[in-house]
């Protein structure tokens, strides 16, 4: 097989004005990026995958940790308002107690200061025939 020098320029010629638009795709011309720039590519991707899977990661488990504590939170405030209307019980009861004391001591007063009314308009009933025998007394020559 002899190829003589004007069939390899003739080649080299036609295949140099091919219509890339009309031609095979083994036949266009083949463009490939440069070595550094895919080698880029390829550290971009892997560092961008590894980048995102960590971030995808920690939002997956502060989501989860943010729901427990919500929960957790919850309880919390549950447990507190049950301890606070126990002791709110506990301390109407207490003064509950005091004040029905309270309400028969001034009961009491109020029997004590009604027979002292008694006593005392008695003693002015006394004063005021006292008054009068002396007045009537003192008329007598």
């Amino acid at each position: 097989m002899h190829l003589n020098k004007s069939h390899l320029n003739n080649s080299r010629l036609s295949h140099s004005h091919i219509d890339s638009d009309r031609a095979p795709l083994d036949e266009q011309p083949r463009v490939r990026v440069p070595r550094q720039w895919r080698r880029l590519l390829e550290t971009v991707g892997v560092v961008g995958s590894l980048f995102l899977g960590g971030l995808g990661t920690g939002y997956f488990w502060s989501a989860r940790n943010a729901e427990a504590q919500a929960l957790r939170q919850r309880e919390d405030h549950l447990a507190e308002i049950a301890r606070l209307r126990e002791t709110f019980d506990t301390s109407l009861k207490a003064l509950a107690v005091r004040v029905d004391q309270a309400a028969g001591t001034a009961a009491n007063a109020a029997l004590t200061a009604g027979e002292a009314a008694s006593t005392a308009q008695t003693a002015a009933q006394t004063a005021n025939q006292a008054a009068k025998s002396a007045a009537k007394e003192m008329k007598k020559p």
